[in-house]
């Protein structure tokens, strides 16, 4: 509890520093206090988030087989053409969902 006497005990003696009125400091003490009540679960929340970007953010994304995957072939996938290799035929038209990314080709599935 210390640590937070301490804490108010700084914010006071700043704002007394940058001549904040005395009756100014209690509402600038929980304006400060609020911000962080909101900031720190919108920034643990962030952290939790599925992945969107890069190779991790590509698994799971679901798309279309542009040319037969016999294994390998072309596919469309979040808004871009890429390679992709399938371990069963796939023929072209068909749905197919992205399980593995190496380099730049994708490896993927049908999806029924």
């Amino acid at each position: 509890m210390g640590e937070f006497t301490s804490l108010i005990d700084l914010l006071v003696a700043l704002l007394r520093l940058f001549g904040i009125e005395q009756s100014a400091i209690l509402p600038a003490i929980a304006l400060v206090i609020l911000f962080f009540i909101i900031a720190v679960p919108v920034g643990l929340l962030s952290h939790a988030r599925r992945v969107v970007t890069g190779r991790v953010g590509m698994i799971g994304e679901e798309g279309e087989a542009i040319s037969d995957l016999a294994p390998d072939g072309k596919v469309y996938v979040h808004s871009e053409y890429w390679d992709a290799v399938a371990h069963a035929e796939i023929p072209r038209g068909t749905r197919i969902r992205v399980v593995g990314v190496k380099g730049m080709i994708l490896s993927v599935e049908a999806i029924f």
